[in-house]
């Protein structure tokens, strides 16, 4: 039974991206590699903790998805970065030592329950439309870079499919729990 103390903190609700930082007038290009280059850092910050996550799970069940998802997360984060360095980028945004320290120990640990952890992500995600807003937001305005609109429409399919999962084995872990 999980006690105020042993859970953690709601995790703050926020989108996929924050927004355009940078010229006062963008040109599309501008936003298009703003956004890549901070999805491309969590995209692959996601394919390094998950397999910390996988490692300290009991559940053979919970091994098997997050395998999955850390590889479409590796491909995603691979296949932006190739898209960046197409569209002249030859630096990259990585996620921050702070945010590693926050979130790397709490997925790593095997002290914390898969059901704590996914709830912090069903959490996160609980408008998923929301979340991805920023995301589908610059998609309906490209009009000028189809290659990077394409590949962002296609990454959100495997974002959402993700994110159903998550719900999923959450509602089956939690219910699992509850009848211990």
């Amino acid at each position: 039974m999980n006690t105020a103390q042993s859970q953690p903190a709601a995790a703050p609700r926020r989108q996929v991206y924050a927004g355009y930082t940078g010229k006062a007038d963008p040109s599309e290009r501008d936003r298009i590699v703003h956004l890549l280059q901070m999805y491309r850092s969590t995209e692959h910050f996601n394919a390094e903790y998950l397999p910390l996550w996988a490692q300290a799970s009991p559940s053979e069940a919970m091994k098997g998805g997050l395998r999955i998802i850390q590889a479409r997360e590796g491909v995603h984060a691979r296949l932006i970065k190739e898209r960046l360095r197409e569209l002249g980028e030859t630096e990259f945004v990585e996620v921050s030592q702070e945010r590693r320290a926050q979130v790397e120990p709490f997925f790593a640990s095997a002290e914390r329950s898969d059901v704590e952890k996914l709830e912090s992500l069903v959490h996160l995600f609980a408008d998923v439309d929301d979340f991805f807003a920023p995301i589908t937001g610059l998609i309906a305005d490209i009009k000028e870079d189809l290659r990077t609109r394409e590949l962002l429409r296609t990454i959100l399919d495997d974002e959402y499919a993700t994110v159903k999962w998550f719900r999923q084995m959450y509602e089956s872990l939690a219910a699992r729990a509850a009848q211990a």
